[in-house]
This record gives C-alpha cells, sequence and structure tokens, in this order.
C-alpha cells in the first residue's frame, strides 16, 4: 500500500490532497475567527443586559416590600401600650454581585449602591430612635416616609434600567398603583412637617397670655 505513494500517481495525490486541506483551513479558519470575535463583542452586551434584568428585579421585588411595609399598620399589645408589631418584615434590598452590577457602567453602577446604603443607613436611624418618648419618637411616621421615598427613587432606576437596556418588567394588576401610593405617603408626610412648623411658631409668638410661674433672668 505504501508502495503507491512513491509512485508519480501517489506523489501527486498527496499534493492535491494538501492542497486542499490547506484551501479548506484557508477558508473556515478566518469564518471561525469572525465567528468567534463577533460571539466576543455580543457577550458583553448580553451579560449587560441580564446584570440589568436581574438588577430590575431585585429593585421591583424591594419596591413591592416597601409598598407593603409602608401601608402597613402596626399591631399595639392591648397589656402594655409600648409594645407593638408590624404584620409585614422590614423591606430588604439583595442585589446582584458587584462583578455584574458592574456591567452596567459607571453611573447604575454606582445609582445602585447609594440605593442599597440608603436602605441600610434608614433602619440604622430608626433603631436609633427613642421608642420609649411620647410620640415614639415619631418612629411610625418617618419609617412610613422613609420607605415611600427610597421605593420611589428605586422606581426611577428601574425605569432608567428598562430604557437603557431595552427590557420589559411583567405587567402589574391596574388597581396596583405603587407610584401613586408612595406619593401620597410623602405629600402627607410634608404636609404634617409644614403643620408642626406652623405649631411652632404660634407658641414663640411674642406677646402670649400665658403666665410665666419663674422670672426670666436678669429681669428685675
Amino acid at each position: 500500500m505504501t508502495q503507491f505513494f512513491e509512485t508519480t500517481q501517489g506523489i501527486m495525490l498527496v499534493g492535491a490532497m494538501i492542497g486542499a486541506g490547506c484551501f479548506a483551513a484557508g477558508t473556515i479558519i478566518p469564518s471561525a475567527l469572525r465567528w468567534t470575535s463577533a460571539e466576543r463583542a455580543r457577550n458583553p452586551k448580553a451579560k449587560a443586559r441580564s446584570a440589568a434584568m436581574l438588577t430590575a428585579l431585585a429593585l421591583d421585588d424591594f419596591v413591592g416590600a416597601a409598598y407593603a411595609a409602608v401601608h402597613d399598620t402596626p399591631e399595639f399589645n392591648p397589656a402594655n401600650e409600648g409594645e407593638f408589631v408590624f404584620h409585614t418584615a422590614d423591606p430588604v434590598l439583595v442585589l446582584p454581585r458587584a462583578e455584574d452590577l458592574s456591567l452596567l457602567g459607571d453611573e447604575l453602577f454606582h445609582e445602585a449602591l447609594w440605593l442599597s446604603n440608603r436602605v441600610t443607613n434608614l433602619g440604622n436611624a430608626l433603631d436609633n430612635l427613642d421608642l420609649s418618648s411620647p410620640g415614639f419618637d415619631s418612629f411610625f411616621e418617618r419609617r412610613q416616609e422613609g420607605y415611600a421615598v427610597i421605593a420611589a427613587k428605586a422606581m426611577d432606576l428601574i425605569e432608567r434600567l428598562l430604557a437603557d437596556f431595552d427590557l420589559s418588567l411583567p405587567e402589574k394588576p391596574d388597581y396596583y398603583r405603587q407610584r401613586d401610593g408612595f406619593a401620597s405617603v410623602v405629600q402627607a408626610a410634608g404636609e404634617r412637617s409644614n403643620d408642626s412648623k406652623k405649631t411652632a411658631a404660634r407658641v414663640q409668638t411674642p406677646g402670649s397670655n400665658v403666665t410665666h410661674l419663674f422670672p426670666k433672668t436678669g429681669e428685675e
């Protein structure tokens, strides 16, 4: 069998096979390289879209939990007026891994981390309130307003992610108007704040008809 390849016909056949192989390699390899290059170019975009979708879903879960917390009325213990419980847990924002968030770009990456930090700061601030003081140190009002404000900002970030990466979330029931609910809470908090300032201004107005029990220092 090997003697055939030592003949002229055999040598010509081997040369033809080598030439055909080189031609095929010259055709296939550049195409494969172009396909690989195109895949590499598409892959970062696909990963970024996936990261954006995961982030939007995480934010949407937080918004839903915040909406429930904002509209949760605490239940007080009849035997102890200072003891109460909520029917829903405090909202928790669980974002994707930092390496996934970094695929969103610097601005959105920082916005997501900033929002997560605000959730942590609000929880720490609420824990620092003196619940034994009159009115529970406005704990319920501050908790309601705080989560409403952060959730509204989370909704803004969701809209940016969906627009920038051409994504969409599943539709929600028409009666589930989260943004309207948060807006009404923030508005009510602003009205309470204005009323408190007006009350304080009236109390401090000169010319009060209240008789002071103790003389003011420095006066005869």
